[in-house]
């Protein structure tokens, strides 16, 4: 078998959740296990984008693009 030479460090990792209401909010939990990985915490700015193939991808904001609470 040829030596896998991808540069291509992501990982394709699947987790089933179920979105939790809060009034008008939804909220969708996301797996300790998959926050630690990514270095990720509670109250962090994520950004949901909705990709071309309806493939979702999810990122934190970096701190320098977060919008000031009013």
């Amino acid at each position: 078998m040829p030596e896998n030479t991808s540069t291509d460090t992501n990982q394709n990792t699947s987790y089933t959740v179920t979105l939790e209401e809060d009034g008008d909010e939804c909220i969708l939990p996301l797996p300790d296990e998959l926050m630690d990985q990514l270095g990720w915490y509670d109250g962090d700015e994520l950004e949901w984008i909705v990709n071309d193939d309806n493939t979702i991808t999810i990122r934190k904001v970096p701190v320098d693009e977060v919008a000031p609470c009013p």
